[in-house]
């Protein structure tokens, strides 16, 4: 991509002069086709002997900004944009087609009081990877908005998203319960079921998130290959009780809430000053047994005892027998039980997670890259912003026995497993894979740690998020890059 890219001097990172607002307006003002105001935003935002050098608009005429009226005039064209145009860097959402053919929006939110409006955002609000999403469709001539989802504004968002033609949710499970009103997550459910009943396209939808990109996805398959048959999952109290105290007396455990993101509800879990018993199910720990716990998100640690993290789990800090937490996520895991998102996955804890996770990143059947991430700084978490990353094309040697088996062999066996076999696959989604020591002395093989098909991030863009940076920040390598993702 970069060889065929004009480089983000000429299209980034130029300074917001006058006469480059006064071009925007202009283009924003004038009944244009698609190209003709994203040509107009390259042109505002270039010099002309940067136009000659990258030899954009090299059969136009030199105008001068305040000239773009009569420029998208005479320039405006329909369909695709040409590759001058689409190949630039773009740092903020293009100028919207007036006459698309299909319309969409990428929908976010905003966990109210959290920075950033999450950890999956930039100081602007927004998931870094939204606006190349968005600008890849508005360069097919579509339109793509940025559309904000408030859970105190349902009914005026729900008669806002009847214009489009299809839906791109990028909201991480969980959020929509996070210091929202009751019932959040289930009307925004409703409401996308009720778009897909319309024949409106939504990606993804409410079932297949519920069945693929739910943590106990991981329990259908743990009789495949490529998952662990100690998977367990929980929905209540009591389960929680009774499984984990027979699980964590065994051998560490990962315990993984259904909700959150990077890596919040996550936790890596020893037994502290306690052997394990030599086979499951020999004996129970009790109530008063101290447990060692890394949350993954920081890769924080804590020390508590039994019943404290099951009272943090089911009730949240403030019960009175939950002891002092650090945790930044509230607890109160399996609030509304299944049908409203509420488990927790207990599965057993690979020493070899410290080498990291391989991410396969999907578009429908189709491996697009796989990304390694590896824990930085020497930690076990290899999410939240701690990860090193190392990307890798299909058919890289490094993972072609993992490549092949899980793309030939094990996808069809996964869908069917989780009884989605008859829908379509996620325009976009992951397995993330966690190596172990194979049957054969020396070998390694790989099991599903997490599906994703909700919110997946792109990696090479989310690196940036969480703090103070923003797309502008990305790297023109990886922009163009993560771009050949977002152009599909």
């Amino acid at each position: 991509a970069t060889s065929r890219s004009p480089s983000a001097a000429a299209y980034g990172g130029v300074p917001k002069s006058s006469s480059m607002l006064r071009s925007l307006r202009i283009a924003s003002g004038v009944t244009a086709m698609a190209g003709g105001a994203a040509a107009a935003y390259v042109y505002a935002k270039t010099s002309a002997d940067e136009r000659r050098e990258r030899g954009v608009f090299a059969a136009m005429q030199t105008v001068y900004a305040e000239e773009l009226g009569s420029f998208l005039a005479k320039a405006r064209y329909d369909g695709p944009l040409p590759g001058a145009v689409a190949h630039c860097r773009f740092d903020e959402v293009l100028p919207q087609p007036s006459n698309p053919k299909y319309k969409l929006a990428v929908i976010e939110f905003n966990v109210p009081g959290a920075k950033n409006g999450g950890s999956d955002k930039g100081p602007d609000g927004h998931r870094v990877d939204s606006i190349p999403i968005a600008n890849g469709i508005i360069k097919t001539g579509n339109s793509c908005e940025l559309v904000k989802y408030y859970d105190t504004k349902h009914d005026e968002f729900a008669k806002y998203v009847q214009k489009f033609d299809a839906l791109i949710v990028r909201i991480n499970p969980g959020q929509l319960s996070q210091k929202t009103l009751p019932g959040t997550q289930e009307r925004f459910d409703a409401l996308m079921n009720d778009m897909l009943a319309k024949g409106k396209l939504v990606w993804s939808s409410p079932a297949v998130q519920t069945q693929m990109g739910a943590k106990d996805a991981l329990v259908a398959i743990n009789q495949l290959t490529c998952g662990l048959p100690d998977t367990f999952a929980y929905y209540n109290a009591e389960e929680l009780e009774e499984g984990f105290k027979k699980t964590c007396a065994f051998q560490p455990r990962v315990i993984k809430q259904n909700r959150g993101s990077a890596g919040e509800g996550i936790w890596l879990i020893w037994l502290h000053n306690k052997p394990y018993c030599q086979n499951f199910g020999d004996s129970k720990l009790e109530d008063s047994d101290m447990i060692k716990m890394i949350e993954m998100n920081d890769n924080h640690v804590e020390y508590h005892t039994v019943r404290e993290f099951l009272t943090f789990c089911s009730e949240g800090p403030a019960h009175p027998k939950a002891g002092e937490w650090k945790s930044a996520f509230p607890g109160k895991y399996l609030d509304g039980g299944k049908a409203a998102g509420g488990q927790l996955v207990d599965q057993r804890l690979l020493p070899r997670i410290s080498e990291g996770e391989v991410r396969m990143l999907m578009v429908g059947p189709v491996l697009q890259m796989m990304v390694h991430k590896k824990p930085d700084g020497g930690g076990l978490s290899a999410v939240g912003g701690n990860s090193l990353y190392t990307f890798y094309k299909p058919g890289a040697p490094e993972y072609a026995d993992l490549e092949d088996k899980f793309v030939k062999h094990d996808i069809p066996l996964v869908m069917a497993a989780l009884g989605i076999e008859n829908d379509p696959l996620p325009i976009l989604w992951t397995g993330d894979f966690i190596p172990r020591d194979g049957d054969t002395p020396g070998s390694t093989e790989y099991v599903v740690g997490e599906f994703n098909c909700s919110c997946v991030g792109i990696s090479k863009f989310q690196a940036v998020c969480g703090g103070e940076q923003t797309l502008a920040d990305v790297s023109d390598a990886d922009y163009y890059e993560a771009c050949e993702l977002t152009d599909l």
